[in-house]
């Protein structure tokens, strides 16, 4: 054999080895593939879950933790939409009509989710495991027509009248028993130079006349049933006056200071740790999700009373609400979006949420969550004097909307009854726009 004979033996030989090799390490490669734990060799691409929700709630420390730890562990990601306090309701609703809904929705529920044709648009949770571990208390706020849409993740508070209780120890004052004493009290601290009462009012939501609603709701026994079947008119009951001339009775008298207009709900904090204000209309949680971040040992100071909003019998605390998070089922990423109630639903998953967090809770598996003090000081008072939220049942009922009514007449701009009956038309309007057959011809 020549030269040139060798030499294409050769070539052809090294040829066949490099092939071999690029062979081998090609269908290595694709064992490699079959064989990585899903999401790292891009099987299943890291995704990205829209949220949709009020702004106050996507900083609340539970949405924080839960957000965190569903990143963490799976490498998906959620992009919040968090939307103006006092338009958020509206807002969703209008967003869920044109279908420009997002993968994640938080909403409260009650009657205003049939605004959302949720049997539409979100998927039925009624079927998830984690339904079982709910408190029967919360199933129907999370419901229509029998079924199940959200998972409450939320935070359970117990609402009344938070108070400084160091002001009450150095003016001699003690907690009231009655509105008559309420007011009295009222009068000592304008005496003292103190504002009796912080309302942020520039942001009018927190007039928070729900908390009225319930003690028209305990006076009026059959009263959401009524106003949901058309039967009855806000205007035309006494106990619902009484909440509205309540407002009126506190802002002629100087409760709510001479610059509640100016008071918003950003400024509470401060306005509480000033010393300049006694009392302000809130939920437990608060002291511990918002004031103790900005004033580290402040909630300390503060104690829980009743609310006195309504007539001269008024006394009561109102019960927790619950936001929930419900799935677009008609989403490109609707898999993904059940995963993350999955995750977050899970018992372990839950008390890393919900540990040494100062709430209540609505699944039962969680034990790593602590009571306020203020509701283990007044536990049972407040059991006993506990009402359920009614305004989430009452179809039409927007806390913004319904509040403007109210600061209108507080202010003296309208009176009592054109308030109420302005009430009224909006929530009809409400229902007319659902369609519900006994407003079609509103009385």
């Amino acid at each position: 054999m020549g030269i040139a004979g060798v030499y294409n033996v050769w070539f052809f030989r090294v040829f066949v080895g490099l092939l071999l090799v690029f062979t081998a390490l090609f269908l290595f490669g694709c064992s490699a593939d079959r064989n990585e734990p899903e999401g790292v060799m891009g099987k299943t691409r890291p995704v990205t879950l829209t949220l949709m929700a009020n702004q106050d709630w996507t900083v609340k420390p539970i949405m924080k933790r839960a957000i965190a730890l569903y990143e963490k562990q799976t490498g998906n990601r959620i992009e919040l939409q968090a939307l103006p306090i006092d338009t958020v309701d509206t807002l969703i609703s209008k967003r869920v009509a044109i279908g420009e809904i997002t993968d994640l929705v938080m909403h409260f529920g009650g009657a205003a989710l049939s605004d959302l044709h949720p049997e539409r648009n979100f998927v039925d949770m009624s079927s998830e495991d984690w339904v079982a571990d709910l408190t029967d208390e919360v199933k129907p706020r999370l419901s229509k027509d029998g079924r199940l849409y959200g998972l409450p993740l939320w935070e359970a508070s117990t609402s009344g009248t938070l108070y400084n209780k160091r002001i009450f120890e150095n003016l001699g004052l003690r907690v009231p028993e009655t509105q008559e004493e309420f007011f009295s009290l009222c009068e000592r601290l304008l005496e003292a130079g103190i504002v009796p009462v912080y309302l942020a009012s520039k942001d009018v939501w927190p007039l928070m006349p729900q908390f009225g609603m319930d003690y028209s709701a305990e006076r009026t026994p059959g009263l959401v049933e009524a106003l949901n079947a058309n039967k009855v008119n806000l205007a035309d009951v006494p106990a619902v006056q009484e909440v509205v001339d309540w407002y009126r009775t506190m802002y002629v008298r100087g409760y709510f200071g001479s610059d509640s207009s100016n008071n918003n709900w950003d400024g509470l904090p401060a306005a509480l740790h000033s010393g300049d204000y006694a009392m302000v209309m809130s939920w437990d949680v608060y002291l511990y999700s918002d004031l103790e971040i900005k004033y580290p040992g402040l909630a300390g100071d503060f104690g829980l009373m009743p609310l006195f909003v309504g007539g001269k019998d008024a006394k009561l605390y109102e019960g927790p609400n619950a936001a929930m998070i419900m799935v677009n089922k008609n989403g490109s990423h609707a898999k993904e979006a059940m995963q993350f109630t999955r995750f977050l639903a899970q018992p372990a998953v839950l008390n890393n949420i919900y540990r040494n967090l100062k709430t209540g809770t609505y699944f039962g598996s969680v034990t790593t969550n602590q009571p306020t003090p203020q509701y283990v000081e007044n536990k049972e008072q407040i059991v006993r004097l506990s009402s359920p939220s009614i305004t989430p049942f009452i179809v039409g009922y927007s806390q913004y909307e319904m509040a403007k009514w109210v600061q209108q007449a507080m202010t003296g701009t309208i009176t009592t009854r054109e308030a109420l009956s302005g009430m009224d038309n909006y929530r009809k309007q409400a229902a007319i726009d659902r369609g519900i057959p006994e407003f079609q011809y509103p009385r």
